[in-house]
């Protein structure tokens, strides 16, 4: 199935058999999250030396942790001695991390500084060098901070490909860039997390639907008439992907304060400016699981409202099922109220609770079901939006950009990446 995913892929079919498949999950972990950079942490979240948080690439718990010299760093959550979690608690600050099981104790660079009674059992003979925690690589981008399991894997700044120009939308909103409001919202979803991180590659398709009431009752400038007019940019043979929606006659920049709209101009480029300050929408998903979306939202239907961020990470946990991760981020020298308003607009629009995530997870819910019945498993989906469309030769950006915003070429270039990542032994 997988070799043949290649063929169908630019025909406009993907096999349903690789959603909620325990085989399919099972490689994923190795060959997909095993090889990728996975996102990890936003800097803001551990800004003093010791700060830490517990975060995962696939089945691996990682800590996440600024050392005393302020340096980011990660290391496998396992002792070196009997395999025992060495941290327990989900965030926090720390010098060292001592495993409860025999006492082992690491520095929070990763060093083994303390070995119980090593003179008596180990007569001095343990290498404490031998026995650090294991590292893992970490990258950084404009303040989000990556991973990667495989010491081979290319660089992160060569893994996103040119994506960077789009990301900075999100993370350079002014010269000291953003900052998480409070801590992450948790949840667990019976989803497949392909289904979400497709969705946020770009899906305007299923808004004036899933989400009709926000345009009937005003609580984002758009209309079921002009809502897909923008354009769709994929990084070929990356797998990222973001889909720029526009609304005929919106101010630019519209719903950012004028602080940080004097900020981007210095911040961005002319030609990011020339292509932002008319988004409405802006939804990515940095391959493999990360997504963010920017959108301006009326917390009272009718009134200008403000721009607000999510930042999720769609965690698989098992076949068809996730643990969500979902943040906020914020402009870090935006006025106090906007943040206040920023945050209040994300959670009641994308938080735990918000009205458009309980649709987004109903449909995805049920959709996860389905395709795991036994009719279905070898059935096919059809990818066929916009195989007749040319891409933008004039757009300033990089990579591919195919308008208008609603079409399933980034789809296509996903599923496309996906299954060379699933095909590499």
């Amino acid at each position: 199935m997988l070799e043949s995913m290649l063929d169908m892929v630019p025909q406009g079919r993907v096999p349903v058999r690789i959603f909620n498949d325990p085989e399919i999950f099972e490689l994923e972990q190795e060959r997909v999250f095993g090889r990728c950079w996975v996102f990890l942490a936003h800097e803001s979240e551990i800004p003093s030396p010791g700060d830490y948080v517990l975060r995962y690439i696939a089945n691996n718990s990682i800590i996440v942790v600024r050392d005393e010299e302020g340096k980011v760093r990660a290391h496998l959550n396992m002792c070196r001695h009997r395999g025992n979690q060495v941290c327990k608690a989900e965030m926090g600050n720390a010098s060292h991390f001592r495993c409860s099981y025999h006492g082992w104790t690491y520095k929070n660079t990763g060093e083994l500084i303390g070995v119980p009674y090593w003179n008596e059992v180990y007569h001095r003979r343990l290498d404490k060098a031998e026995w650090a925690l294991v590292p893992v690589r970490v990258e950084t981008y404009n303040g989000l901070i990556f991973g990667n399991l495989d010491p081979e894997a290319p660089s992160l700044e060569e893994y996103l490909g040119g994506f960077q120009w789009y990301l900075d939308f999100y993370l350079k909103p002014g010269p000291n860039g953003t900052e998480v409001y409070g801590t992450p919202d948790k949840w667990v979803a019976d989803t497949d997390w392909k289904i979400c991180a497709e969705n946020f590659a770009g899906d305007g398709y299923h808004t004036p639907v899933a989400h009709a009431f926000g345009f009937e009752l005003g609580y984002f400038p758009s209309s079921a008439r002009t809502h897909f007019e923008g354009v769709a940019v994929h990084i070929p043979g990356k797998g990222h992907a973001i889909g720029l929606g526009r609304t005929p006659g919106m101010p630019p920049f519209f719903g950012f304060p004028p602080e940080v709209v004097e900020a981007m101009h210095q911040t961005l480029t002319p030609e990011q400016v020339q292509v932002f300050s008319q988004v409405r929408t802006a939804v990515c998903t940095v391959f493999p699981n990360l997504s963010i979306l920017l959108q301006p939202f009326s917390r009272i239907p009718g009134q200008p409202g403000v721009r607000f961020v999510t930042m999720r990470l769609w965690h698989p946990i098992g076949p068809g099922r996730i643990q969500m991760w979902s943040w906020c981020i914020v402009p870090k020298d935006a006025p106090q109220w906007y943040k206040d308003e920023s945050y209040l607009a994300y959670t009641l629009a994308f938080g735990a609770a918000g009205m458009f995530e309980q649709d987004d997870f109903e449909n995805w819910t049920n959709l996860t079901r389905q395709v795991k019945s036994t009719l279905a498993r070898d059935l096919v989906f059809p990818y066929e939006m916009g195989l007749d469309l040319e891409p933008d030769p004039s757009f300033p950006g990089p990579g591919v950009a195919v308008p208008p915003y609603v079409h399933e070429t980034n789809f296509r270039n996903m599923w496309a990446t996906w299954a060379r990542y699933m095909l590499r032994d």
